[in-house]
């Protein structure tokens, strides 16, 4: 199997600069990712959702303005990408909520964060 050219979009969106930057560490190396954007806030996932129309949304829960439990529906119903949540808040009730309201991972950030290459192997695209 191949990865084909086109490969993933996948959208960041995440406060911490610490994270985005080790986000992008592994997603920048990675076979099969061909775009990577950043959103600070709610808000701006929500535009860029629309503008760059991501596979993949990898999504915090505590973001300034809209939370990611906010946008998580907003971004489903304005996007077919996948969502992964990556988050500190890592209990039962927000696992569910998450799931509930259409995240397909829930992952914490302090003790699955390597997951996530896992996951984006599953969906990138192979001929």
């Amino acid at each position: 199997m191949k990865i084909t050219k086109k490969g993933l979009k996948i959208l960041i969106v995440e406060d911490s600069l610490l994270i985005v930057k080790r986000l992008w560490t592994l997603l920048s190396d990675m076979e099969g990712v061909s775009t990577i954007a950043h959103a600070k806030d709610g808000n701006e996932a929500i535009l860029l959702a629309m503008e760059l129309n991501p596979d993949v949304i990898i999504l915090d829960i505590k973001i300034p303005g809209k939370s990611g439990v906010e946008v998580l529906p907003e971004l489903k119903t304005k996007s077919y990408a996948k969502v992964i949540m990556l988050t500190n808040y890592s209990d039962a009730y927000y696992k569910n909520l998450c799931m509930k309201l259409g995240a397909e991972y829930f992952l914490d950030k302090s003790n699955e964060f390597e997951k996530i290459n896992e996951i984006l192997m599953s969906i990138v695209p192979v001929e």
